[in-house]
């Protein structure tokens, strides 16, 4: 029945019923605004770390030495072609500061790939019911946990992967031909042909005749077939990359990666409820979910509704295909990396593999979601988990902000005791508690510890080396023990007869990381040191096992060379960090 108008004219009790109507044609609209807001809000700090991985040191070493001709050549040896695109542009924009643009780069494609991915299962009935969800859960996601690194590319790949659904359904038809192309650049990241089965579930429309649908899905298959060739012919390893990753035969090695990589998922889970209540204590945690669960009960009839997939026969039928489409993106995603007995691992930088195949997890997690019944029951736990995977989400900023404060002050330390001693050496640099700070339980191998060091270092000397004892290259297969020491694990020096041992303790100037305010820890990041050659730890020498103090001494390298002036930002050296005069100082 029709409310009689006020006064004025205006129908009070048709705009709830209007908003109530659009909300139910979005479907859960808010899970997708909020899951933005809170990726937003937890990722920023992220972005002020002073903070690079190892294979991003390579990267950056090779750009800033041989320039982009020799970062074409690292990659096309890597058999990553399509990489040279996305990781030019970065150390082209921001040369002294790569870092800081692929940080950038990787946020903001991130936010675009879970509006797109909202936007592309809208549009099908079958996975209509879901999109708001898991468009949510993609933002928020605790599996793939160093996109604030140059693995920032991944996600510019599922961009274009994403735009080769969105622009099929533009009236444009030059951006509908161009859809395939965006698919080929995508493939550069060759395992997001996993998701590929998604393609046809959107493709598909009800009663259409099959033949229909395979021809609309051709010219993308066609563009796969050419990646799968060129994959495995010129576009094959090569260089010093040659044979990495090579297949292996044994079906038990294989089944032990491909249980590990499925583990990887219960592993991100734990880390995420663990971590995330660490950050403001389980107490506070805990009434902070129990809110966000009741507070998304309560918005289950509007901006939080979504349909139950069991309420019908053909919603029971749809359930079920989106059951076997998550398992088999997760299965596609895993087994390319099985077959080569490597895995994804959420505590390690190998959490980039994860990638593909976390759509399909995402894609069973909506669902079995969806599968509960009472709005509010649904509502209520995608509440609590997004709560969850929030919280885990700002610790993971949080823990990269301490790592970066960490290693400047190890880097800093180290590169001034080098430089008191002119003699050539191999140092190893014993860290206590390694795994106390250090984000995502990560190793620092040879590019964390030396690519700094050369870029820094007075060229008037003969170069040191340095390697931390807990990351292999100690070990019996290690190439120092053949003589042979590198910097970026792309060349590789005679090394010097010289053998030294030092220890690093953060105790006692940089409290724990559980003692430290988000606040407090970005204020100390941001600021440089008081001193290039002082720190907040402890870096002594050892000698039969007790400690000695290292002498220090300072060297401004000339800040014409490239990539000192993002280097010394990045191990927080005070103004002046480089000689204009381009002669250098002592």
């Amino acid at each position: 029945m029709i409310e009689p108008a006020s006064p004025n004219g205006f129908r009070w009790k048709t705009i709830p019923h209007a908003a109530l109507c659009y909300m139910r044609e979005r479907m859960g609209i808010g899970y997708v605004w909020v899951g933005a807001v809170l990726a937003l809000g937890a990722s920023l700090p992220a972005l002020f770390a002073r903070e690079v991985f190892g294979d991003d040191w390579s990267v950056y070493y090779t750009y800033w030495t041989e320039g982009l001709p020799g970062l074409f050549r690292v990659l096309y040896e890597a058999a990553h072609a399509g990489f040279i695109v996305p990781m030019s542009l970065l150390v082209v924009l921001l040369p002294d500061m790569p870092d800081v643009a692929a940080r950038l780069a990787g946020l903001g494609c991130h936010l675009a790939n879970g509006v797109l991915l909202y936007s592309i299962l809208q549009r099908s009935p079958y996975t209509k019911p879901i999109a708001a969800l898991f468009a949510a859960l993609f933002l928020l996601s605790p599996f793939y946990v160093i996109r604030l690194t140059q693995n920032a590319v991944y996600d510019v790949f599922l961009l274009f992967y994403l735009l080769s659904y969105e622009l099929t359904y533009s009236k444009v038809r030059a951006l509908r031909w161009a859809a395939p192309f965006c698919l080929f650049f995508s493939l550069s990241l060759e395992t997001l042909i996993a998701l590929e089965p998604l393609r046809v579930v959107l493709a598909r429309s009800p009663g259409e005749r099959w033949t229909r649908t395979l021809a609309r899905l051709a010219p993308f298959w066609l563009a796969v077939a050419t990646i799968i060739v060129l994959r495995m012919t010129i576009l094959g390893k090569s260089g010093h990359y040659a044979g990495q990753y090579s297949f292996v035969s044994d079906p038990v090695v294989i089944r032990r990666a491909l249980v590990a990589h499925f583990m990887a998922f219960r592993t991100g889970l734990e880390y995420a409820y663990s971590h995330g209540f660490g950050l403001l204590g389980s107490r506070n945690s805990t009434v902070l979910a129990l809110a966000a669960m009741v507070g998304s009960a309560l918005l289950s009839a509007s901006a939080f509704w979504t349909p139950w997939l069991l309420r019908s026969l053909v919603s029971s039928a749809n359930a079920m295909l989106l059951l076997v489409l998550g398992a088999a993106i997760a299965l596609l995603g895993a087994v390319p990396y099985a077959i080569t007995g490597i895995y994804g691992d959420v505590m390690r930088g190998e959490s980039r593999l994860l990638f593909p195949s976390q759509v399909g997890v995402l894609l069973l997690m909506a669902t079995f979601i969806q599968l509960v019944p009472g709005a509010r029951l649904r509502a209520g736990l995608a509440g609590g988990l997004l709560t969850v995977f929030a919280l885990s989400m700002v610790q993971d900023s949080k823990r990269l902000l301490y790592d970066g404060l960490i290693n400047s002050d190890l880097q800093r330390q180290v590169r001034a005791a080098l430089l008191a001693d002119p003699e050539p050496k191999v140092v190893r640099l014993h860290i206590e508690d390694p795994h106390m700070f250090s984000y995502r339980s990560r190793c620092l191998g040879a590019p964390d510890m030396n690519v700094a060091q050369m870029m820094l270092r007075d060229e008037n000397r003969e170069r040191s080396f340095v390697y931390t004892d807990h990351c292999g290259d100690f070990d019996s297969s290690g190439a120092i023990r053949n003589d042979a020491c590198t910097v970026s694990y792309l060349e590789f020096f005679p090394c010097p007869p010289r053998r030294e041992t030092w220890r690093y303790r953060a105790a006692p100037g940089i409290p724990p990381p559980d003692r430290i305010r988000l606040l407090e820890l970005m204020r100390a990041v941001l600021e440089d040191a008081p001193s290039a050659t002082q720190g907040r730890g402890e870096l002594v020498q050892l000698k039969d096992g007790l400690p000695i103090p290292l002498a220090r001494a300072e060297y401004r390298p000339p800040c014409r060379r490239p990539g000192v002036r993002g280097t010394a930002w990045l191990l927080a050296l005070p103004a002046p960090s480089c000689e204009e005069s381009g002669l250098g100082a002592r």
